[in-house]
């Protein structure tokens, strides 16, 4: 049985996301994580989360929401990552993909919640996307604010960052993107110790080869699987083992 480690399923294209749920053992999956990327995703992953058991949390501010941040969303967050099903804080980090990017206001907002995964000592899931650099200087003078750990959510970057941060004690997460014929994933999954690995759809974004352009959903994560097992000359049903019980052990309460 597979984990999706990263999905959306406030997405209004899911209405709710019950068929997806109610179907997850006919799909082949044992848990989702429910992500949010603001403080309304957040809340609504916890709710979801909470009425159903195979399904966990994580709650943060991406970093294209940090300009609209409310005054008090930290005590939020906070707030709604005690619940029991919440296993993490993210999707946070930095984004400078876009041209209008307020890069200080990203990286005001990842240090800010950087400080809270300090207080809260929950894992966090990092969305880094053309700012590695950045992300690397703050990660390296925030290195005590991840006592439990880090996991690079649809990883886009090179084999030697890959190791970079795997050699820090992070996971490395793979969406659909890793099955594009374009992608250099090959080199970076082949670079990468199996204990580091983690699969992922970021649905309803990024469906993966044959999919691709069409509406992603967490049944498609096995396309990563099966991308790595390719990719580690492994059988896929050992790869899908690797990746669940990496996931079991990047976000512990979820066991």
């Amino acid at each position: 049985m597979l984990i999706d480690t990263h999905a959306h399923l406030t997405d209004p294209i899911f209405g709710g996301a019950q068929d997806i749920i109610d179907n997850m053992a006919a799909d082949g999956l044992e848990r989702i994580v429910a992500v949010g990327y603001n403080e309304f995703s957040s809340a609504y992953s916890v709710k979801i989360a909470e009425a159903n058991d195979k399904i966990y949390a994580a709650v943060g501010v991406h970093p294209s929401d940090a300009t609209s941040v409310g005054q008090g969303y930290l005590g939020t967050l906070a707030e709604l990552a005690g619940s029991e099903k919440c296993v993490a804080v993210g999707e946070i980090g930095l984004d400078y993909h876009y041209d209008d990017t307020d890069k200080c206001a990203q990286r005001r907002v990842l240090h800010e919640q950087l400080e809270m995964v300090r207080t809260l000592r929950l894992p966090a899931i990092f969305h880094v996307r053309e700012a590695y650099g950045d992300f690397y200087d703050i990660i390296r003078s925030h290195a005590d604010c991840l006592p439990a750990g880090a996991v690079m959510h649809c990883f886009s970057g090179s084999k030697e960052t890959a190791l970079q941060y795997a050699a820090m004690g992070f996971y490395i997460s793979f969406s659909g993107s890793c099955t594009f014929k374009n992608s250099k994933a090959d080199e970076v999954i082949a670079a990468l110790p199996l204990d580091r690995l983690l699969v992922e759809t970021d649905c309803p974004y990024l469906a993966p080869t044959p999919y691709r352009g069409q509406t992603n959903y967490p049944k498609y994560v096995r396309c990563q699987a099966e991308k790595i097992a390719q990719v580690k000359n492994m059988p896929v049903e050992e790869i899908i083992e690797i990746t669940k019980q990496n996931a079991y052990a990047a976000f512990p309460k979820m066991r």
